[in-house]
Parts: structure tokens; sequence; C-alpha cells
């Protein structure tokens, strides 16, 4: 925490451990990462650590649902649906994917928040989930359920309008 810290002093402890901290701590990654970046730091992050600087973060209470999030966001949506519900293999089922999102689900649908907010980055499309895909997308299938299965399962439907950490650039640009 301390290493990235140093190069992004203002960025909540909450978002640095939900979505850097355990890539940087994997084998073959470190902090910082090199420039430019390569592998996985150049998918995650797609900028430099120097735009990253100008991130600010608020939480802030946002709808979540399935047609807020962006264009990619909903394709990750569609696909871990496929992996999760469908059963298909598609590379969003594996490392204990299906009982992350069992858990979230039941998390959610016992408190009707998510259990931390995920880390969202507005862009034009939508919100872009940075960290959090298994809550949003045990959130999206909780706010499809009929009101049968909520008596049947003695659940509650959460609220579309969730706690979210939100990401904002100095200049208004996306990470895009």
């Amino acid at each position: 925490m301390q290493d990235i810290k140093k190069n992004l002093p203002d960025w909540p402890d909450d978002v640095i451990d939900q979505w850097l901290l355990k890539l940087a701590n994997q084998t073959g990654m470190s902090w910082p990462p090199s420039e430019p970046l390569t592998g996985r730091w150049k998918l995650l992050l797609t900028h430099p650590v120097s735009w990253w600087k100008d991130v600010t973060w608020t939480q802030e209470k946002r709808d979540c649902s399935f047609d807020k999030l962006s264009i990619d966001g909903r394709k990750t949506m569609n696909n871990m649906y496929d992996a999760l519900v469908e059963g298909k293999d598609n590379g969003f089922g594996g490392d204990n994917s299906p009982a992350r999102f069992q858990r979230q689900l039941k998390i959610v649908t016992t408190t009707g928040e998510f259990e931390r907010p995920p880390v969202l980055f507005p862009i034009a499309s939508g919100l872009s989930p940075l960290d959090g895909n298994h809550r949003i997308f045990a959130h999206h299938i909780a706010l499809q359920l009929t009101e049968e299965d909520l008596a049947k399962y003695k659940v509650k439907r959460p609220d579309a309008i969730q706690t979210a950490w939100i990401a904002s650039h100095k200049n208004g640009e996306d990470p895009g």
C-alpha cells in the first residue's frame, strides 16, 4: 500500500486496496509499473501513473443498473451471465468466479447494498467498472429477481442506486 501511496498519495486506501494492491502484489507485477506500460498494467491502467495522479475519487450514490454501465461494462456483464448462469466456457467463469458471484448475490439481496463500493470511472457510454464486476453482476441479477423468487428465497431486491467510488480526471479525460 505504501509504495502505491507514494505515487498516488491522495487516493483513498479502499480504491487502492480493491483495484491496484492485489495486482501489484502478484508475481511478475510490481509498483510502480514501468513506462511505457506493458502486459496487464497496459490493459488495466491504459495510461501512465502520471495521468492517474490527476484522478480524484469520491463516494457517490449512483444508479448502477445494467443500462447505466459503459458499453464494455455491459459486455462484461453479458459474458459473466453466459459463464456463470448459462455455463459457457468463455473465460469469465474461472478462478472461483461462481463462488464469488454467489457470495455477492447473497450479500446484496440480504443487505440491499454492495459489500464494498465498486470502483467506477464515468465515460461517454456510461459507468466503466475498474473493480467490482462480481458485485455489479450480482446486483444486476438481484434487480431482475421476480417477486416470487424474492419470497421463495426470503431475500430483498436492492435499490438500483448504490454507493460507488467515482473517478474524475482534472481535465475531464477518461481512461478510454
